[in-house]
C-alpha cells in the first residue's frame, strides 16, 4: 500500500534522488523541483520508501502546467491533487481512461517523445540566424503574437526570455521570422522549444536552421537534446528528423478548459 505526501523541504531530497536515476524520464520534475521551488507544487507516492509516481504542479504560466509520472494504479490517488479546471497536463498514455472519468470534457493529443545525441545529430548553417539578445525582445514579441493558440507576448516577457534561456532566431530583410529555444538546461539533457514560424515565412527551412542552431548548442553543453512534437505535425517531424532526432516513446497533451494543443 502507498501513501501521497506533499514534497517539502523535509523530504525533497529524498525525491530528487529517485528522479536523478532516469533524468530524462523525470526533466520537468527534476529541474521545477530544484530550479523553480517557488512556482511548483508537488505529491508524491512512496511505497516501502520507493517513488511509485508523482503529479507535479507548474504556477508560473498563464495555465498550471501539470507532469503526471506513475502507473495507472496509482494515478488514482494522484489526479485527486490536480486542479478542478483550465490546465495542462503531461500523462502517460495508459493513464488516460483515469484522467478521462475525472476530467470528461478534457481534450488529449498524442505528442512523440523524441532525442538526439552529439554523434547522431546533423546540423544546418547559415548566416540568416543567431542567437538572440535582449535587443531582439520586441521582434520576439512581435513573431510571438502571429502564434494562434497562445497568449500574447509582451516585450517584458519576451525579455525575460531571452535573458534566462538560449533562443535563436531566423532574419529575413531584417525581419525575425522563425525562432527555437532551450526550456530546460541540464547536464543530462537540454529540453527544446518554443520551434515557431510566422505563417508567411513557412516551408523555407527556417525552422531547421533555428532547431539546428539550439540543437548544438545542447549538445555542446550536455548529454542529449530532446522534445515534444504533435504526433499529426508532420512538417515538425521531418524538420526533426532532418536534425537527427528519433522517437522514443510517447506521452499525451491533456486540455482541461484552456483550448490550447500542442
Amino acid at each position: 500500500m502507498f501513501k501521497v505526501v506533499r514534497v517539502d523541504e523535509d523530504n525533497k531530497q529524498i525525491v530528487i534522488d529517485f528522479l536523478r536515476f532516469d533524468v530524462l524520464r523525470h526533466v520537468f520534475a527534476f529541474c521545477d523541483i530544484q530550479q523553480e521551488p517557488e512556482h511548483t507544487i508537488m505529491y508524491a507516492a512512496f511505497e516501502d520508501e520507493t517513488l511509485k509516481g508523482y503529479i507535479l504542479i507548474y504556477t508560473a504560466l498563464e495555465f498550471p502546467s501539470l507532469s503526471l509520472e506513475c502507473d495507472k494504479d496509482t494515478a488514482e490517488s494522484l489526479i485527486e491533487y490536480s486542479p478542478r479546471d483550465r490546465f495542462i497536463m503531461h500523462i502517460p498514455p495508459d493513464c488516460l481512461p483515469i484522467i478521462k472519468r475525472k476530467f470528461p470534457l478534457a481534450k488529449h493529443y498524442v505528442e512523440d517523445w523524441m532525442l538526439v545525441k552529439e554523434d547522431e545529430a546533423c546540423f544546418f548553417e547559415s548566416k540568416l540566424v543567431r542567437k538572440l539578445c535582449i535587443n531582439d525582445a520586441s521582434r520576439l514579441a512581435s513573431l510571438l503574437s502571429s502564434v494562434e493558440d497562445r497568449p500574447m507576448r509582451s516585450v517584458k516577457k519576451c525579455v525575460d526570455m531571452i535573458s534566462k534561456q538560449p533562443i535563436y532566431g531566423v532574419f529575413a530583410d531584417a525581419k525575425l521570422v522563425s525562432c527555437a529555444g532551450s526550456f530546460i538546461q541540464l547536464p543530462q539533457v537540454w529540453m527544446i522549444g518554443k520551434v515557431y514560424t510566422h505563417p508567411e515565412h513557412r516551408n523555407k527551412g527556417y525552422a531547421t536552421l533555428a532547431t539546428s542552431a539550439v540543437t548544438r548548442e545542447a549538445l555542446e553543453n550536455s548529454e542529449a537534446a530532446a522534445l515534444f512534437v504533435g504526433s499529426d505535425n508532420y512538417t515538425a517531424l521531418k524538420v526533426y528528423g532532418k536534425i537527427g532526432y528519433k522517437k522514443i516513446g510517447e506521452k499525451l497533451w491533456i486540455d482541461v478548459g484552456t483550448g490550447m494543443k500542442p
